[in-house]
């Protein structure tokens, strides 16, 4: 059992911004792009069809400038966010769909371009377990020896049956058997993505998976709430009463779970989904409000008294 620390920001988790200020020194913000055109789900490999939850964009959260290139498309958002924020150091965000999924050579140019723009300090690169090829990790391996190279790895869930229900076309060996090939590459550092509010979700599912982190000696999360958006096989399930959202107190109550035992040592990419389409979004509402559902969990875990790490054994 460890005893009560507070955070970074007087959080009881550690943020990202954290594990930022301690790599580089200073705030670094990320820069989304959207390169990949598809998927092997949307592309109906091994007979997969699309994850119930995904949106015609993959995710992507600048959808309109997907068809631009590259390097405009970087400079369009840094610019905006340098404006927003004051921002001096970027990471070049490659979001939507799957990064790792299609011609090599065009991936290894997208990597190539991003890093040569200015005040980029790395890159991070979103992907499925089932798209890690042997080239793809030994060229991570090489930007990883000059350059900050995260990975953020869709698991969602290790149940086999969940991960079914979600359609995700890989099962839970594959996701353990990435982590451990990603977790063999010196410098990469390795971000799990996880899904919450799942069918027949247990807590002793969700401690298991804290646990299975740790052990892992992953080095951050990011964690969703499943949620309903336009257009999504997920949305059918909705309307015809076969899914139900959890409501906001019972996610954060997960949430509090899952940090309770996981190692304080793992970042903290995210608390919950936001919505950032909110004409797609069907349910929960409360999805809409990314920083009232972060105070609200951050309020949660302070009622409780409890926090990140506090039933971990080492």
């Amino acid at each position: 059992m460890q005893q009560f620390r507070v955070f970074k920001h007087g959080k009881r988790y550690r943020p990202l911004s954290q594990h930022y200020l301690e790599r580089f020194g200073e705030k670094v913000f990320k820069v989304s792009v959207s390169v990949a055109k598809s998927c092997p789900n949307r592309e109906g490999h091994n007979g997969a069809a699309v994850c119930i939850f995904c949106d015609e964009w993959g995710s992507a959260a600048y959808h309109q400038q997907r068809e631009k290139p590259i390097r405009e498309q970087i400079q369009i958002n840094r610019e905006a966010i340098r404006k927003r924020y004051r921002a001096e150091k970027f990471l070049i965000y490659f979001q939507a769909y799957t990064n790792t999924f299609g011609r090599f050579k065009e991936l290894e140019y997208f990597y190539k371009e991003a890093l040569k723009e200015k005040d980029v300090v790395g890159i991070v690169v979103g992907t499925r377990p089932d798209c890690l090829p042997k080239r793809v990790l030994h060229k991570f391996s090489e930007i990883a020896q000059d350059n900050y190279l995260s990975v953020e790895l869709g698991v969602q869930t290790f149940d086999d049956a969940q991960l079914r229900f979600l359609s995700r076309g890989h099962d839970s060996a594959s996701s353990l058997k990435a982590i451990r090939k990603l977790k063999t590459l010196p410098d990469v550092n390795l971000c799990v993505h996880l899904m919450f509010g799942l069918p027949d979700e247990t807590d002793a599912q969700i401690r298991k998976t804290a646990e299975i982190l740790s052990e892992h000696k992953v080095d951050g999360v990011k964690l969703h709430n499943l949620h309903v958006l336009r257009n999504t096989p997920l949305e059918k399930l909705y309307r015809e009463s076969l899914f139900k959202p959890v409501d906001l107190e019972e996610y954060s109550r997960k949430v509090a779970l899952f940090l309770e035992n996981l190692s304080p040592n793992i970042a903290v990419h995210r608390l919950a989904a936001v919505a950032s389409r909110w004409d797609e979004l069907v349910a929960p509402q409360w999805t809409r409000e990314k920083m009232k559902t972060t105070q609200f969990i951050d309020d949660f875990l302070a009622a409780k008294e409890t926090w990140q790490g506090r039933c971990f054994e080492v």
